[in-house]
C-alpha cells in the first residue's frame, strides 16, 4: 500500500481506488467536497445504536444514510473504536422491497455490501453480494460504486438505479459486524429508511414463509449441562424452537423455548443437563416455529457424551 498510513480516510466514492490519505483532516474535507460537488445538495438520516453493546472490537454507534440529488446513496457506519484495515469490517444489508418474507434469511434483505480486511493475502476491499435463496452469493459491482475507511468509520456508496429503487422509495437496512459475537444495528430487526419524512412503511401481508434452521454437532459430559447449538433464519425475526434429544430411537428429553427474537447473525443454543451415568452417542433435532405458526423442517445434529 505504498507505505502510507492506514489512519487516514480513504475516499473511494466514485472511483475504484485511490491511494490511502495519511491526513484524516484533509481526507474529511475531500469527502465533504465529494458530497457537495459531485452530487449536489445532500440530505442525511442518522440511525443510532447503543455503544458498548457489541461484545466485539467493532462497536457500532450509528449509521448515516446520505442521499444525493443524482441518485447516489452513501452509507456511513460509525464505530466507538478504531477501524483496523487488516480485519473484516461491517456488512450493510438492504431489504429493497421491504418484505421480510422474500429475499435472504437475513431479515429478507436482497443486497449486501461488506468490507473484507487485507489479512487474507490480499488488499482490503469492499465486496458486493446478491440474495441467493436464504443466503448470499458474490455479485459484480456496478460502475460508479465506492467505499472508504476512516479512523472510526466505514463507508459504502451505491446508486438508486443499480438498486432498482425509485427516487422516493424507502428501504430497510441492517448493519452487522463480522465476529463470533457480532454487533448489529439495530439490535433486532431492521431500520426503516424513508427519504420522504413522515411516509409510513408498507403494510405486511400474511406470513407464509417458514423459518430455516441448522443444528451443529455438540459434545457433553455426564452430569453436566451440554450446549446444543443451532442457527435460525426467520425473516420477521421472531420464532420459538422445539429441541428433542434421542438415544437411539428413544426420546430422552424435550426442550421448548418461548417465542422470542432470533438473529440471523448469531448462533443460538439450548442447554440440557446430561443425566449422570449417560455416555455414548446421542442426537438431537431442532424445529423452529415462527409467530404465524409456520414450521421449519427438522435439523439434526449429534451429541457425543463422555
Amino acid at each position: 500500500m505504498n507505505g502510507a498510513s492506514h489512519t487516514g480516510f480513504i475516499p473511494l466514492r466514485r472511483l475504484r481506488h485511490l491511494p490511502i490519505i495519511a491526513s484524516s483532516a484533509f481526507a474529511c474535507a475531500l469527502v465533504a467536497l465529494c458530497l457537495t460537488g459531485l452530487g449536489g445538495a445532500a440530505t442525511s438520516t442518522t440511525f443510532t445504536d447503543p455503544a458498548g453493546d457489541g461484545g466485539t472490537w467493532l462497536d457500532i454507534t450509528s449509521v448515516d444514510v446520505t442521499e444525493e440529488d443524482d441518485g447516489g446513496i452513501l452509507f456511513q457506519v460509525n464505530f466507538a473504536g478504531r477501524v483496523n484495515w487488516d480485519e473484516d469490517g461491517p456488512r450493510v444489508a438492504l431489504d429493497l422491497d421491504r418484505n421480510p418474507d422474500t429475499g435472504s434469511g437475513y431479515y429478507g434483505t436482497e443486497v449486501e455490501v461488506a468490507f473484507e480486511g487485507e489479512g487474507h493475502a490480499r488488499e482490503g476491499r469492499a465486496v458486493l453480494y446478491r440474495a441467493n435463496g436464504w443466503d448470499f452469493r458474490g455479485a459484480t459491482p456496478p460502475e460508479g460504486w465506492g467505499w472508504g475507511l476512516g479512523p472510526h468509520e466505514v463507508d459504502f456508496f451505491l446508486s438508486r438505479s443499480f438498486l432498482g429503487l425509485a427516487p422516493n422509495a424507502g428501504f430497510n437496512l441492517v448493519v452487522a459486524t463480522t465476529a463470533r459475537n457480532p454487533d448489529t444495528a439495530p439490535n433486532v430487526g431492521t431500520f426503516d429508511y424513508e427519504p420522504v419524512p413522515g411516509a409510513p412503511p408498507p403494510q405486511l401481508g400474511q406470513d407464509r414463509r417458514p423459518p430455516r434452521v441448522f443444528a451443529y454437532d455438540s459434545r457433553g459430559t455426564a452430569g453436566q449441562p451440554a450446549k446444543l447449538d443451532y442457527w435460525v433464519l426467520e425473516g420477521r425475526g421472531k420464532a420459538r424452537q422445539v429441541i428433542r434429544i434421542f438415544k437411539g430411537h428413544r426420546r430422552v428429553a424435550t426442550i421448548a423455548t418461548p417465542l422470542r427474537n432470533v438473529s440471523p447473525f448469531r448462533v443460538a443454543h439450548a442447554r440440557w443437563r446430561v443425566p449422570r451415568g449417560a455416555h455414548g452417542h446421542f442426537r438431537y433435532s431442532v424445529r423452529s416455529i415462527d409467530a404465524a405458526g409456520n414450521k421449519s423442517r427438522l435439523a439434526w445434529a449429534s451429541l457425543d457424551v463422555r
